[in-house]
């Protein structure tokens, strides 16, 4: 027999073995992965997945709060069969509620029997399992409001007072232990730089609170501040004090204190021997003795304002 011959025997063996009754072949192996398929399923299996959790919290009548953090889900582990865990879904199984109705009580059990879970399925583990409960007494507290200025505005320009907040004062409410060290709150930065002289507005936030505590109402606050020009003050010692309207004897003190103000550099190019304190003696009784007369100011350069004369009167004794 040739070797041709022989492989053509060989092909022939394996045509028969794979299609001969063929169709008979194909229906056992379909029944066999059916019935593999059955088996499986059928087997017992675990599945671990998440479950959301919704807290009901104590009403603020309670006058306690919770001081500790709730979990926003757990992990539930899951068993049955392989074919009902590979159908479930997380929203197959309704989130967990909470209730926190006891503000004495130290620690919550999630309750197997209380999870809606599908049926033919067993819970076997919640994780965590417990929650370890804090609570303290609610405290209310009314603060000032305290705005936080960053910045400068424009060269020469500067604020003018304290800045205005609208309303002055929040009402902020949470553990007593958090907010009774606290004697104010304070806002957001509110940035000068630029700002040119007038009336600004601002909207700004609130600081943050402690983690438990919250603001009644919105947690922001007006806050207006005014620009105005630069000033300094310059104080001109000992300026003789001239006499107008009639000749005196004396005048006690006859050198007084000026003091002015004004933007810086115009003060710092004021020359002080213009600036002449005075007073008018025009009105004083010549037979009475020293008479006290008010002392004026004349030769401030414009843009300057007088604040004071120290000191304010001077004693004039008439000639005689």
């Amino acid at each position: 027999m040739t070797a041709s011959t022989a492989r053509a025997r060989e092909g022939g063996f394996v045509r028969n073995l794979i299609f001969e009754n063929f169709p008979l072949k194909v229906f056992s192996l379909v029944a066999s992965l059916a019935l593999f398929s059955l088996v499986r399923g059928a087997e017992d299996a675990q599945r671990s997945l998440f479950v959301d959790v919704v807290a009901v919290l104590p009403d603020a009548s309670t006058g306690r709060i919770l001081l500790s953090d709730i979990p926003d889900r757990v992990r539930v582990t899951l068993r049955g069969s392989r074919s009902l865990l590979n159908s479930i879904r997380r929203d197959d199984i309704p989130p967990i509620q909470v209730t926190l109705d006891d503000t004495r009580a130290r620690l919550y059990y999630f309750d197997p029997e209380r999870l809606e879970v599908p049926a033919g399925l067993e819970i076997t583990q919640i994780a965590p399992a417990t929650i370890a409960l804090q609570w303290a007494d609610r405290a209310e507290r009314r603060l000032p409001v305290h705005p936080t200025i960053d910045g400068r505005p424009a060269p020469g320009l500067m604020l003018a007072g304290p800045p205005e907040v609208r309303p002055p004062s929040a009402v902020i409410t949470g553990p007593a232990p958090e907010i009774s060290p606290l004697d104010h709150v304070t806002t957001d930065p509110i940035n000068l730089a630029g700002l040119e002289a007038g009336r600004h507005e601002r909207r700004v936030t609130l600081m943050h609170l402690p983690p438990h505590a919250e603001y009644e109402g919105e947690a922001m606050v007006t806050v207006v501040v005014e620009i105005a020009p630069q000033v300094a003050e310059r104080s001109l010692p000992r300026l003789e004090v001239a006499v107008v309207g009639g000749e005196v004897r004396e005048l006690r003190p006859a050198r007084v204190r000026v003091r002015v103000r004004g933007a810086p550099q115009v003060l710092d190019g004021m020359d002080a021997l213009g600036v002449v304190p005075y007073v008018d003696v025009s009105e004083l009784e010549p037979t009475a003795g020293g008479q006290s007369v008010p002392v004026r100011v004349r030769g401030i350069p414009e843009g300057v304002e007088l604040v004071d004369v120290e000191p304010p009167d001077v004693l004039a004794m008439p000639s005689r």
